[in-house]
């Protein structure tokens, strides 16, 4: 049970705490049904970083194939967003270098993500 605001809830799910998964932008609709599914379980914070030109294209275009369901934002790279990274780079550190998100690959992505997780919650 939490305690929030003189109310008690049940807490059905875990507590996310608050770890940010930071997906770049062209990984996002390679095939978007495994995007979707890997935000909906990754129990983190899901931003999509693209150019700033590009945010309103990547959001309509996410937004209308119903891929914009279990992203919280959209961010530029200039935000300097904290968390763990999706990327075909390893540009940064805490990064999960892929050429595509796609049904061969999202349960050993989810499993990556949930022990950078570990690791990014202790420091």
């Amino acid at each position: 049970m939490i305690y929030h605001q003189g109310f008690f809830y049940l807490s059905l799910f875990p507590i996310n705490n608050y770890v940010n998964l930071i997906v770049i932008a062209d990984l996002t609709t390679n095939e978007g049904l495994y995007f979707r599914y890997l935000t909906m379980v990754a129990e983190v914070n899901v931003v999509v970083e693209t150019i700033k030109p590009l945010v309103d294209y990547h959001y309509k275009n996410l937004k209308s194939r119903g891929l914009y369901d279990f992203v919280d934002d959209m961010v530029t790279p200039d935000c300097d967003v904290e968390g763990i990274r999706i990327d075909t780079e390893l540009n940064y550190p805490m990064t999960i270098q892929t050429d595509t998100i796609r049904g061969t690959n999202v349960l050993h992505l989810l499993e990556q993500i949930r022990q950078l997780k570990n690791i990014y919650t202790k420091i």
